[in-house]
């Protein structure tokens, strides 16, 4: 009697376990691209941008730190097309690389990425006093170095990889056409990052409708 009372127990723990796995498999929502819309809380400049996520709810999409998510976005005209951090702590993204389907992959370094993109990064007091025992020459020789390993750093620590131009234009083609995008970050003597993968299916072009983005 107690074997068989038991038996009932763990068949209906079953069915009730294999049900909740079920509903919720029926009822959230499936991993797609998504229309973000931003506001800048200064400027008052709207954006759109096409990306994915991690977490998807009825309401809501949300992504990880320390996991990277590719993106496309027009601002004033100009199309750009990249891979940006998750999450509330952004990390710097590097140099990545992106695949559409069995065509070669594509490398963005992170020169490329456009300005605004880019934290602002400044040590103007620094510079005053290094070059404060320098001729004209010197300084004008210092000063110039000294930008461009600043503008090279800050691209390096930003949390936004992209492209634009007619690199943008092509990449963009092939996402319209294709089937799967796989990316990853790569680096310095390292392999680089874990293969992220996204198939380009209706929802992707929907969104890029919503953003405005003509196909």
């Amino acid at each position: 009697m107690q074997k068989s009372t038991l038996a009932k127990s763990v068949a209906a723990l079953s069915f009730l376990f294999l049900y909740g796995c079920s509903s919720s498999s029926l009822t959230a929502p499936s991993v797609r691209w998504v229309a973000d819309f931003q506001t800048d809380e200064f400027t008052d400049e709207s954006t759109c941008r096409v990306t994915v996520g991690s977490k998807y709810t009825s309401s809501s999409v949300y992504t990880y730190t320390g996991s990277l998510y590719p993106f496309v976005e027009k601002k004033e005209g100009e199309i750009r097309v990249g891979v940006m951090s998750g999450g509330g702590l952004k990390i710097p993204v590097g140099e990545v690389q992106l695949r559409i389907d069995q065509n070669p992959a594509w490398t963005i370094s992170v020169d490329e990425t456009p300005a605004d993109l880019v934290p602002n990064a400044s040590a103007q007091g620094s510079l005053a006093s290094m070059s404060q025992h320098l001729t004209s020459e010197q300084q004008q020789a210092l000063e110039q170095t000294y930008s461009a390993t600043m503008a090279y750093t800050s691209k390096s620590l930003s949390p936004y990889t992209a492209t634009t131009g007619q690199k943008a234009d092509e990449i963009l083609n092939q996402m319209l056409t294709g089937q799967k995008l796989i990316y990853r970050s790569v680096g310095f003597n390292q392999q680089g990052s874990n293969v992220g993968e996204y198939l380009l299916d209706e929802s992707f072009t929907e969104s890029l409708r919503q953003c405005g983005i003509h196909i």
